[in-house]
């Protein structure tokens, strides 16, 4: 496996209007890992996962690879390296699943060069991964959620990148499509050493699938780690309001929460 870039942030401040959604975050993510930002609505996830990716100028701080600020790296030098899925990407109009996996190609093109065998390779190892090789020349207009994720993720995968950014990836999805993603996601990461940093909703899916987690509250860094030093009752608590219990998943042995609410609370002593 080669070496991956180093990937940090340091003192990051950033946010919309010259206004600080982020404040002072420093993060160094994990290579050949599978990171997680968690955090309430509105806490600043997309809008630190954006400025990693550079769709974002920091206010201040910095966001280095290799410890070179990624603002002075050609887009297209760092588009070889970073890939990024961003939240309910619009989809061009009558566009084909295989003309859509290849856009994925364009950081490796030139005017010069055209398409090579490699592209070609790229987007059938793609398709193959994301399984959905079989609608290959289907319009994207004709697939349901799911597989129109899939699409999207085969284009992120055909940049052949070494770090995937991707926000909230299962927004709108059901449970099946959202663990089927997720699951696929983390095949890239175990078969190629793919960094994965994801911003997700749902916290129970994060404690599974993430090997660290980045926890987010008003724009700041406020716990990090493995989802077992991370989720903790008081933690969700803290950050979400929410009363809860953490006990371990049965499934993966990783923390769960369980809310309490003011009903459907077991009562150890009933009248």
């Amino acid at each position: 496996m080669k070496p991956t870039p180093i990937f940090q942030g340091e003192q990051i401040v950033a946010g919309y209007d010259n206004k600080a959604v982020i404040h002072g975050v420093d993060l160094l993510i994990p290579s050949n890992k599978i990171s997680v930002i968690i955090g309430s609505n509105g806490c600043g996830k997309s809008t630190l996962l954006k400025t990693l990716a550079r769709l974002i100028k920091p206010i201040s701080g910095s966001v280095t690879l290799d410890g070179k600020p990624i603002s002075k790296i050609p887009a297209k030098q760092l588009a070889r390296v970073v890939g990024l899925l961003p939240q309910s990407p619009i989809v061009p109009e009558g566009i084909s699943v295989a003309d859509l996996v290849g856009r994925g190609r364009f950081p490796h093109q030139s005017l010069l060069s055209g398409w090579t065998k490699k592209d070609h390779e790229a987007v059938a190892e793609a398709m193959t991964i994301m399984n959905i090789t079989e609608f290959a020349n289907h319009n994207i207009d004709e697939l349901s959620g799911g597989q129109r994720q899939r699409v999207w993720i085969a284009m992120a995968l055909a940049q052949q990148t070494d770090i995937l950014f991707l926000d909230e990836p299962t927004t709108f999805l059901d449970i099946t499509y959202q663990v089927e993603i997720l699951d696929l996601l983390t095949d890239l990461n175990r078969k190629h050493g793919t960094t994965i940093v994801m911003v997700l909703h749902d916290i129970n899916l994060s404690a599974r699938y993430a090997d660290h987690i980045f926890a987010l509250d008003t724009g700041k860094l406020v716990a990090e780690g493995t989802p077992t030093e991370v989720i903790t009752s008081t933690l969700v608590k803290d950050i979400f309001g929410l009363n809860c219990t953490v006990i371990s998943d049965p499934v993966s042995g990783s923390p769960l929460v369980v809310p309490k609410g003011r009903y459907h609370v077991s009562d150890p002593h009933p009248s």
